[in-house]
């Protein structure tokens, strides 16, 4: 397990955030997300940290988006829009994790990761904005945790909501 590639990917992300090579990193964690197989699709979730300089990947990671569910979409959204500086269709589909907390749905892990992408892109959809306002009316915690973490949890939840619902 020592030589597993996701550390050699993560050790590489992790150097370039620090003043490493950022084309080798790019490079190494790009090919792998160009030559992994699903579902997990290799690291697509790093891509979303090199912006632009991700574009050469944009239609694999497009095509990973298209065809998964759950957290790795969520993740292939935001590294699509970070590689090509278009909002859509990544918010789109990120506002399809938030649709259903609005409605009483309970994937609340899902609707964190897609807040998060969303204040990263800086956009909503009017639907986005409306469910949004209806979740921040809800009296009780925005998690299903039941421990000292459902307090912060609630807390980033709600200042996310909040930094949303104040763009223009």
């Amino acid at each position: 397990m020592e030589n597993w590639p996701g550390y050699h990917w993560k050790a590489a992300w992790a150097a370039s955030h620090m003043g490493g090579d950022r084309t080798a990193a790019l490079r190494l964690i790009g090919d792998a997300v160009l030559t992994e197989e699903g579902p997990c699709y290799g690291p697509v979730h790093l891509l979303a940290d090199f912006g632009t300089s991700a574009a050469p990947y944009a239609d694999r990671v497009r095509h990973i988006m298209e065809n998964t569910q759950g957290l790795r979409r969520a993740q292939a959204a935001l590294a699509l829009w970070s590689g090509t500086g278009e909002p859509e269709p990544s918010i789109s589909v990120l506002e399809e994790f938030v649709l259903p907390i609005a409605d009483g749905g309970e994937g609340y892990e899902l609707f964190g990761e897609a807040l998060r992408a969303l204040v990263r892109i800086g956009t909503l959809t009017p639907a986005a904005r409306a469910a949004l306002r209806t979740v921040r009316g809800f009296d009780g915690r925005l998690t299903r945790e039941r421990n000292y973490e459902a307090f912060l949890q609630d807390e980033e939840l709600r200042a996310a909501i909040e930094y949303l619902l104040a763009l223009p």
